[in-house]
Protein backbone atom coordinates (compact mmCIF):
# COMPACT_ATOMS: atom_id res chain seq x y z
CA UNK A 1 0.00 0.00 0.00
CA UNK A 2 3.09 2.45 -0.51
CA UNK A 3 1.53 5.41 -2.81
CA UNK A 4 5.08 7.12 -2.46
CA UNK A 5 6.36 4.99 -5.28
CA UNK A 6 4.21 6.53 -7.22
CA UNK A 7 5.21 9.24 -9.46
CA UNK A 8 2.87 11.05 -10.23
CA UNK A 9 1.27 14.61 -9.85
CA UNK A 10 -1.62 14.46 -7.63
CA UNK A 11 -3.21 17.66 -8.80
CA UNK A 12 -3.90 15.88 -12.36
CA UNK A 13 -3.59 19.49 -14.00
CA UNK A 14 -5.33 19.68 -17.76
CA UNK A 15 -7.17 15.96 -16.58
CA UNK A 16 -10.40 15.28 -18.11
CA UNK A 17 -12.70 15.34 -15.15
CA UNK A 18 -15.78 14.84 -17.12
CA UNK A 19 -15.26 11.07 -18.96
CA UNK A 20 -17.87 8.30 -18.56
CA UNK A 21 -20.42 9.35 -16.51
CA UNK A 22 -18.34 12.17 -14.33
CA UNK A 23 -19.98 15.18 -16.01
CA UNK A 24 -23.41 14.64 -15.42
CA UNK A 25 -25.30 17.51 -13.54
CA UNK A 26 -22.93 20.12 -11.51
CA UNK A 27 -22.29 19.50 -8.19
CA UNK A 28 -20.07 21.47 -5.70
CA UNK A 29 -17.17 20.81 -4.11
CA UNK A 30 -16.59 17.49 -6.49
CA UNK A 31 -13.59 15.06 -6.05
CA UNK A 32 -11.68 14.50 -9.02
CA UNK A 33 -12.30 11.23 -10.28
CA UNK A 34 -8.49 10.59 -11.24
CA UNK A 35 -7.82 10.26 -7.28
CA UNK A 36 -10.11 7.14 -6.91
CA UNK A 37 -9.24 6.02 -10.22
CA UNK A 38 -5.59 5.82 -9.02
CA UNK A 39 -6.19 5.09 -5.47
CA UNK A 40 -8.11 1.76 -7.02
CA UNK A 41 -5.80 0.67 -9.59
CA UNK A 42 -2.79 0.72 -6.81
CA UNK A 43 -4.58 -1.15 -4.39
CA UNK A 44 -5.88 -3.66 -7.01
CA UNK A 45 -2.22 -3.88 -8.45
CA UNK A 46 -1.16 -4.52 -4.23
CA UNK A 47 -3.43 -7.41 -4.28
CA UNK A 48 -5.69 -5.15 -1.32
CA UNK A 49 -8.86 -4.83 -3.80
CA UNK A 50 -10.57 -7.83 -6.21
CA UNK A 51 -13.46 -7.50 -7.99
CA UNK A 52 -15.06 -9.42 -4.78
CA UNK A 53 -14.53 -6.32 -2.38
CA UNK A 54 -16.55 -3.68 -1.72
CA UNK A 55 -15.61 -0.09 -1.46
CA UNK A 56 -17.30 2.40 0.66
CA UNK A 57 -17.96 5.93 0.54
CA UNK A 58 -19.82 7.29 3.92
CA UNK A 59 -19.92 10.90 2.01
CA UNK A 60 -21.25 9.94 -1.24
CA UNK A 61 -22.02 13.58 -2.72
CA UNK A 62 -22.43 13.14 -6.06
CA UNK A 63 -20.58 9.31 -6.52
CA UNK A 64 -17.06 9.89 -7.93
CA UNK A 65 -15.60 6.94 -5.37
CA UNK A 66 -18.77 4.55 -6.59
CA UNK A 67 -18.48 5.41 -9.82
CA UNK A 68 -14.94 4.53 -10.45
CA UNK A 69 -15.80 1.37 -8.25
CA UNK A 70 -18.04 0.24 -10.71
CA UNK A 71 -15.74 1.31 -13.89
CA UNK A 72 -13.20 -0.87 -12.36
CA UNK A 73 -15.89 -4.10 -12.10
CA UNK A 74 -15.61 -3.86 -7.67
CA UNK A 75 -19.11 -3.31 -5.85
CA UNK A 76 -19.39 -0.31 -3.80
CA UNK A 77 -22.26 1.20 -1.18
CA UNK A 78 -22.20 4.89 -0.71
CA UNK A 79 -24.66 6.79 1.61
CA UNK A 80 -25.20 10.93 1.30
CA UNK A 81 -27.84 13.20 3.56
CA UNK A 82 -28.86 14.76 0.14
CA UNK A 83 -31.72 12.78 -1.47
CA UNK A 84 -30.25 15.18 -4.58
CA UNK A 85 -26.94 13.66 -4.46
CA UNK A 86 -28.10 9.88 -4.01
CA UNK A 87 -30.38 10.16 -6.97
CA UNK A 88 -27.42 12.16 -9.09
CA UNK A 89 -24.83 9.43 -7.77
CA UNK A 90 -27.54 6.15 -8.71
CA UNK A 91 -27.77 7.62 -12.33
CA UNK A 92 -24.49 8.05 -12.87
CA UNK A 93 -23.26 4.40 -11.33
CA UNK A 94 -25.87 2.41 -12.93
CA UNK A 95 -25.84 0.84 -16.49
CA UNK A 96 -28.52 0.48 -18.55
CA UNK A 97 -29.76 -1.02 -21.49
CA UNK A 98 -28.55 2.03 -24.13
CA UNK A 99 -31.38 0.91 -27.18
CA UNK A 100 -34.13 0.75 -24.16
CA UNK A 101 -32.70 4.41 -23.35
CA UNK A 102 -32.21 5.57 -26.45
CA UNK A 103 -35.57 4.21 -27.76
CA UNK A 104 -37.24 6.06 -24.59
CA UNK A 105 -35.86 9.68 -26.07
CA UNK A 106 -36.48 8.60 -29.72
CA UNK A 107 -39.98 7.70 -28.95
CA UNK A 108 -40.92 10.69 -26.65
CA UNK A 109 -38.63 14.04 -27.47
CA UNK A 110 -41.46 15.22 -29.86
CA UNK A 111 -44.19 15.13 -27.29
CA UNK A 112 -42.06 16.73 -24.36
CA UNK A 113 -41.36 19.41 -27.01
CA UNK A 114 -45.06 20.03 -28.08
CA UNK A 115 -45.68 19.78 -24.95
CA UNK A 116 -43.46 22.96 -23.63
CA UNK A 117 -44.91 23.97 -27.63
CA UNK A 118 -48.41 24.05 -25.98
CA UNK A 119 -47.66 25.76 -22.45
CA UNK A 120 -45.91 28.71 -24.27
CA UNK A 121 -49.21 29.23 -26.67
CA UNK A 122 -51.79 28.70 -23.40
CA UNK A 123 -49.59 31.08 -21.50
CA UNK A 124 -49.62 33.76 -23.59
CA UNK A 125 -53.01 33.94 -24.54
CA UNK A 126 -54.25 33.16 -20.74
CA UNK A 127 -51.17 32.84 -18.25
CA UNK A 128 -53.92 30.26 -16.64
CA UNK A 129 -51.74 26.60 -16.44
CA UNK A 130 -53.16 24.04 -14.10
CA UNK A 131 -49.91 23.34 -13.16
CA UNK A 132 -48.27 23.96 -9.34
CA UNK A 133 -45.79 22.32 -6.95
CA UNK A 134 -46.25 24.80 -3.65
CA UNK A 135 -43.10 23.71 -2.42
CA UNK A 136 -41.33 26.03 -5.08
CA UNK A 137 -40.68 29.44 -3.93
CA UNK A 138 -42.08 32.84 -5.17
CA UNK A 139 -39.40 34.68 -7.44
CA UNK A 140 -36.98 32.14 -8.11
CA UNK A 141 -37.85 31.54 -11.79
CA UNK A 142 -39.64 33.31 -14.71
CA UNK A 143 -43.51 32.29 -14.85
CA UNK A 144 -43.21 30.18 -18.40
CA UNK A 145 -40.35 28.93 -17.93
CA UNK A 146 -41.22 27.37 -14.05
CA UNK A 147 -44.92 26.04 -16.19
CA UNK A 148 -42.59 24.45 -18.60
CA UNK A 149 -40.38 22.68 -16.35
CA UNK A 150 -43.28 21.41 -14.42
CA UNK A 151 -44.70 19.93 -17.59
CA UNK A 152 -41.67 17.52 -18.13
CA UNK A 153 -41.76 16.53 -14.69
CA UNK A 154 -45.82 15.76 -15.09
CA UNK A 155 -44.66 14.00 -18.70
CA UNK A 156 -41.99 11.62 -16.33
CA UNK A 157 -44.32 10.82 -13.75
CA UNK A 158 -47.24 10.05 -15.86
CA UNK A 159 -46.00 9.23 -19.30
CA UNK A 160 -42.77 7.97 -19.34
CA UNK A 161 -43.04 5.70 -15.46
CA UNK A 162 -45.58 4.05 -17.10
CA UNK A 163 -43.50 2.13 -20.17
CA UNK A 164 -40.09 1.83 -18.43
CA UNK A 165 -38.02 1.21 -15.49
CA UNK A 166 -37.40 3.59 -13.06
CA UNK A 167 -33.58 3.79 -13.53
CA UNK A 168 -34.71 4.71 -17.42
CA UNK A 169 -36.83 7.67 -16.31
CA UNK A 170 -34.08 8.89 -13.58
CA UNK A 171 -31.71 9.49 -16.67
CA UNK A 172 -34.62 12.07 -17.68
CA UNK A 173 -34.90 13.53 -14.11
CA UNK A 174 -31.31 14.27 -14.03
CA UNK A 175 -31.46 16.07 -17.24
CA UNK A 176 -34.70 18.03 -16.12
CA UNK A 177 -32.58 18.30 -12.44
CA UNK A 178 -29.78 20.69 -14.91
CA UNK A 179 -32.18 22.25 -17.06
CA UNK A 180 -33.95 23.06 -14.12
CA UNK A 181 -31.41 25.33 -12.52
CA UNK A 182 -30.04 26.65 -15.79
CA UNK A 183 -33.59 27.94 -16.17
CA UNK A 184 -33.99 30.12 -13.01
CA UNK A 185 -32.75 32.98 -11.46
CA UNK A 186 -29.71 31.38 -9.19
CA UNK A 187 -26.09 33.05 -9.85
CA UNK A 188 -24.24 31.37 -12.03
CA UNK A 189 -21.17 30.08 -10.00
CA UNK A 190 -22.64 30.05 -7.10
CA UNK A 191 -23.26 26.98 -4.33
CA UNK A 192 -25.40 28.64 -1.98
CA UNK A 193 -28.66 30.59 -3.38
CA UNK A 194 -28.25 33.94 -4.72
CA UNK A 195 -30.73 35.43 -7.31
CA UNK A 196 -29.31 37.59 -10.49
CA UNK A 197 -29.97 41.24 -10.01
CA UNK A 198 -33.50 42.45 -10.71
CA UNK A 199 -32.03 44.21 -13.93
CA UNK A 200 -30.98 40.65 -15.29
CA UNK A 201 -33.64 38.59 -14.30
CA UNK A 202 -35.88 40.83 -16.74
CA UNK A 203 -33.30 39.92 -19.61
CA UNK A 204 -33.60 36.18 -18.56
CA UNK A 205 -35.58 33.99 -21.23
CA UNK A 206 -34.18 31.10 -21.42
CA UNK A 207 -35.44 27.93 -24.11
CA UNK A 208 -36.17 25.17 -21.91
CA UNK A 209 -36.33 23.13 -24.84
CA UNK A 210 -33.04 23.40 -26.17
CA UNK A 211 -31.09 23.10 -23.03
CA UNK A 212 -32.98 20.17 -21.94
CA UNK A 213 -32.47 18.40 -25.42
CA UNK A 214 -29.35 19.33 -25.00
CA UNK A 215 -28.44 18.25 -21.37
CA UNK A 216 -30.45 14.78 -22.17
CA UNK A 217 -28.44 13.94 -25.56
CA UNK A 218 -24.96 14.65 -23.40
CA UNK A 219 -26.36 12.26 -20.50
CA UNK A 220 -27.46 9.23 -22.93
CA UNK A 221 -24.41 9.76 -24.18
CA UNK A 222 -22.24 9.25 -21.09
CA UNK A 223 -24.75 6.46 -19.43
CA UNK A 224 -23.65 4.59 -23.04
CA UNK A 225 -20.06 5.53 -22.46
CA UNK A 226 -20.34 3.98 -18.60
CA UNK A 227 -22.58 1.15 -19.33
CA UNK A 228 -20.01 -0.30 -22.19
CA UNK A 229 -17.50 -0.48 -19.66
CA UNK A 230 -18.45 -2.02 -16.66
CA UNK A 231 -19.86 -5.76 -15.65
CA UNK A 232 -23.19 -7.28 -15.06
CA UNK A 233 -21.40 -9.43 -12.12
CA UNK A 234 -21.28 -5.98 -9.77
CA UNK A 235 -23.37 -3.82 -7.66
CA UNK A 236 -23.28 -0.50 -6.66
CA UNK A 237 -25.60 0.27 -3.20
CA UNK A 238 -26.65 4.10 -2.29
CA UNK A 239 -29.15 4.76 0.80
CA UNK A 240 -30.14 8.36 1.60
CA UNK A 241 -28.92 8.32 5.12
CA UNK A 242 -26.61 10.02 7.67
CA UNK A 243 -23.26 8.61 8.54
CA UNK A 244 -23.22 9.24 12.24
CA UNK A 245 -24.87 5.65 12.36
CA UNK A 246 -24.11 3.44 9.59
CA UNK A 247 -26.18 0.53 10.87
CA UNK A 248 -27.42 -0.20 7.95
CA UNK A 249 -23.77 -2.09 6.84
CA UNK A 250 -22.38 -4.89 8.17
CA UNK A 251 -19.60 -4.75 10.42
CA UNK A 252 -15.82 -5.48 9.39
CA UNK A 253 -17.74 -5.80 5.49
CA UNK A 254 -15.79 -3.42 4.00
CA UNK A 255 -12.38 -3.85 2.30
CA UNK A 256 -11.47 -0.07 1.59
CA UNK A 257 -12.92 3.50 2.63
CA UNK A 258 -12.44 6.19 0.18
CA UNK A 259 -14.23 9.62 0.85
CA UNK A 260 -13.90 13.46 1.02
CA UNK A 261 -15.51 14.75 3.74
CA UNK A 262 -17.46 17.96 3.36
CA UNK A 263 -15.19 21.22 5.00
CA UNK A 264 -17.10 22.21 7.43
CA UNK A 265 -20.85 22.97 7.95
CA UNK A 266 -22.64 23.53 5.76
CA UNK A 267 -24.19 26.76 6.27
CA UNK A 268 -20.83 28.40 6.47
CA UNK A 269 -18.91 25.95 3.60
CA UNK A 270 -20.22 24.54 0.94
CA UNK A 271 -24.56 24.52 1.23
CA UNK A 272 -25.44 21.51 -0.62
CA UNK A 273 -28.99 21.52 0.26
CA UNK A 274 -29.43 25.19 -1.06
CA UNK A 275 -27.48 23.84 -4.25
CA UNK A 276 -29.91 21.16 -4.88
CA UNK A 277 -33.14 22.42 -3.51
CA UNK A 278 -35.18 23.50 -6.73
CA UNK A 279 -34.15 20.67 -9.03
CA UNK A 280 -34.46 18.33 -6.37
CA UNK A 281 -37.89 19.31 -5.91
CA UNK A 282 -39.04 20.02 -9.72
CA UNK A 283 -37.08 16.58 -11.42
CA UNK A 284 -38.18 14.15 -8.37
CA UNK A 285 -40.69 15.83 -6.10
CA UNK A 286 -38.54 16.34 -2.99
CA UNK A 287 -40.31 18.40 -0.15
CA UNK A 288 -39.19 21.80 0.51
CA UNK A 289 -38.91 21.26 4.10
CA UNK A 290 -37.01 18.26 3.40
CA UNK A 291 -34.44 19.94 1.18
CA UNK A 292 -33.64 22.66 3.68
CA UNK A 293 -33.20 20.17 6.29
CA UNK A 294 -30.12 19.01 4.33
CA UNK A 295 -27.94 21.26 5.53
CA UNK A 296 -29.37 21.31 8.75
CA UNK A 297 -29.03 18.11 9.08
CA UNK A 298 -24.95 18.10 7.92
CA UNK A 299 -22.04 17.53 9.94
CA UNK A 300 -21.95 20.22 12.80
CA UNK A 301 -25.95 22.03 12.29
CA UNK A 302 -27.98 19.88 14.75
CA UNK A 303 -25.33 20.17 18.05
CA UNK A 304 -25.08 22.99 20.45
CA UNK A 305 -22.01 21.99 22.02
CA UNK A 306 -20.53 25.41 23.70
CA UNK A 307 -17.11 22.97 24.39
CA UNK A 308 -14.65 20.42 23.86
CA UNK A 309 -15.16 17.65 26.44
CA UNK A 310 -14.02 14.27 24.75
CA UNK A 311 -12.32 15.09 22.27
CA UNK A 312 -10.03 18.12 24.13
CA UNK A 313 -8.03 14.84 25.09
CA UNK A 314 -8.22 13.13 21.42
CA UNK A 315 -6.70 15.66 19.17
CA UNK A 316 -4.09 18.28 20.54
CA UNK A 317 -4.14 19.99 17.42
CA UNK A 318 -8.04 20.92 17.47
CA UNK A 319 -7.60 21.82 20.73
CA UNK A 320 -4.94 24.58 20.04
CA UNK A 321 -7.43 25.37 17.25
CA UNK A 322 -10.13 26.36 19.61
CA UNK A 323 -8.28 28.14 22.10
CA UNK A 324 -7.00 30.34 19.25
CA UNK A 325 -10.85 30.99 18.19
CA UNK A 326 -11.76 31.25 21.84
CA UNK A 327 -9.15 34.15 22.63
CA UNK A 328 -10.33 35.98 19.35
CA UNK A 329 -14.19 35.57 19.82
CA UNK A 330 -14.65 33.68 17.07
CA UNK A 331 -16.52 30.47 15.77
CA UNK A 332 -15.42 28.11 18.00
CA UNK A 333 -19.23 26.41 18.68
CA UNK A 334 -19.18 25.75 14.86
CA UNK A 335 -15.75 23.85 15.00
CA UNK A 336 -16.07 21.83 17.87
CA UNK A 337 -20.19 20.56 16.64
CA UNK A 338 -18.62 19.66 13.41
CA UNK A 339 -15.62 17.81 14.40
CA UNK A 340 -17.85 16.41 17.56
CA UNK A 341 -20.02 14.76 14.46
CA UNK A 342 -17.01 13.80 11.97
CA UNK A 343 -15.23 11.92 14.61
CA UNK A 344 -19.04 10.22 14.87
CA UNK A 345 -18.54 9.28 11.64
CA UNK A 346 -15.17 8.53 11.89
CA UNK A 347 -16.18 5.29 14.72
CA UNK A 348 -18.53 4.09 12.45
CA UNK A 349 -16.26 3.59 9.61
CA UNK A 350 -14.08 1.70 11.92
CA UNK A 351 -16.62 -0.20 12.88
CA UNK A 352 -17.38 -1.50 9.01
CA UNK A 353 -14.03 -1.48 8.13
CA UNK A 354 -11.98 -4.89 7.79
CA UNK A 355 -9.08 -5.41 9.80
CA UNK A 356 -6.28 -4.73 8.11
CA UNK A 357 -7.99 -2.71 5.68
CA UNK A 358 -7.05 1.17 4.31
CA UNK A 359 -9.20 3.91 5.59
CA UNK A 360 -8.27 6.92 2.44
CA UNK A 361 -9.87 10.34 3.32
CA UNK A 362 -9.31 13.18 0.81
CA UNK A 363 -9.34 16.42 3.36
CA UNK A 364 -8.82 20.64 2.45
CA UNK A 365 -7.60 22.85 5.57
CA UNK A 366 -9.86 25.76 5.69
CA UNK A 367 -9.92 29.00 7.95
CA UNK A 368 -12.72 30.26 10.89
CA UNK A 369 -12.77 33.74 11.49
CA UNK A 370 -9.44 34.16 10.16
CA UNK A 371 -7.58 30.84 12.22
CA UNK A 372 -6.37 28.29 10.18
CA UNK A 373 -7.52 24.98 10.47
CA UNK A 374 -5.07 21.82 10.24
CA UNK A 375 -7.92 19.54 9.54
CA UNK A 376 -5.68 16.72 7.96
CA UNK A 377 -3.49 16.80 10.95
CA UNK A 378 -6.59 16.81 13.10
CA UNK A 379 -7.79 13.98 11.33
CA UNK A 380 -4.98 11.93 12.01
CA UNK A 381 -5.38 12.50 15.71
CA UNK A 382 -8.74 10.85 15.31
CA UNK A 383 -8.35 8.69 13.60
CA UNK A 384 -5.21 7.16 15.51
CA UNK A 385 -7.18 7.91 19.11
CA UNK A 386 -10.16 5.36 17.39
CA UNK A 387 -7.43 2.55 16.08
CA UNK A 388 -6.21 3.14 12.67
CA UNK A 389 -2.68 3.34 12.11
CA UNK A 390 -1.54 6.66 10.23
CA UNK A 391 0.66 5.26 7.09
CA UNK A 392 1.40 8.96 4.74
CA UNK A 393 0.05 11.91 3.78
CA UNK A 394 -0.07 13.17 0.39
CA UNK A 395 -0.34 17.12 -0.24
CA UNK A 396 -1.89 18.09 -3.59
CA UNK A 397 -2.72 21.34 -5.03
CA UNK A 398 -6.52 21.49 -6.12
CA UNK A 399 -6.01 24.00 -9.31
CA UNK A 400 -9.68 23.61 -10.39
CA UNK A 401 -12.01 22.54 -7.32
CA UNK A 402 -15.75 23.17 -8.04
CA UNK A 403 -15.75 25.43 -5.15
CA UNK A 404 -15.12 29.25 -4.25
CA UNK A 405 -11.47 29.46 -3.08
CA UNK A 406 -12.42 33.18 -1.08
CA UNK A 407 -14.90 33.74 1.34
CA UNK A 408 -15.91 36.24 3.92
CA UNK A 409 -15.03 34.63 7.10
CA UNK A 410 -16.64 37.26 9.09
CA UNK A 411 -19.85 37.96 7.10
CA UNK A 412 -18.96 41.14 6.22
CA UNK A 413 -19.93 42.62 2.70
CA UNK A 414 -16.35 42.74 0.31
CA UNK A 415 -14.37 41.73 3.40
CA UNK A 416 -12.74 38.32 1.36
CA UNK A 417 -10.64 35.84 2.81
CA UNK A 418 -8.42 32.63 1.70
CA UNK A 419 -10.43 29.52 1.89
CA UNK A 420 -8.43 26.87 0.66
CA UNK A 421 -6.23 26.05 -1.91
CA UNK A 422 -4.83 22.53 -1.14
CA UNK A 423 -5.54 19.54 0.12
CA UNK A 424 -4.55 16.34 1.79
CA UNK A 425 -5.38 12.75 0.97
CA UNK A 426 -4.52 10.41 4.49
CA UNK A 427 -3.89 7.04 3.98
CA UNK A 428 -4.49 5.13 6.97
CA UNK A 429 -4.70 0.98 7.86
CA UNK A 430 -7.20 -0.08 10.00
CA UNK A 431 -5.28 -1.95 12.90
Amino acid sequence: MNFKKLDIDWSFPNADTKYATHGMHKYPARMPPQIPDTIINHLKESDILSEDSVIYDPFLGSGTTVVEARLKNINSIGNDINPFACMLAKSKSTKLNDKLLKKAWTTHKENINNNLINIKEKYNNSKNIDLYIDDIRDGWFPELQLYQLLSIKNYIDNILLQEYNTDICRIFRISLAETTREVSYQRNGEFKRYRMSKEDRKDHNPNVWNTYKKSIENNIDSIIEFSQRVSDNNYTKIYNRDSRNIDFISKNSIDTIITSPPYGDHSTTVAYGQFSQDPAIISNGEGYDKMRNVDKKGLGGNNNIEELNELKNVSNSLNDTIIQLEKIDGRKIDAINFFEDYYQVLKECKKVLKPNKPLIIVVANRTMSRVNIPTHIITKELCENIGFEFIENIPREIPNKTMPLKNAPENIEGLNGELMSDENILILNNN
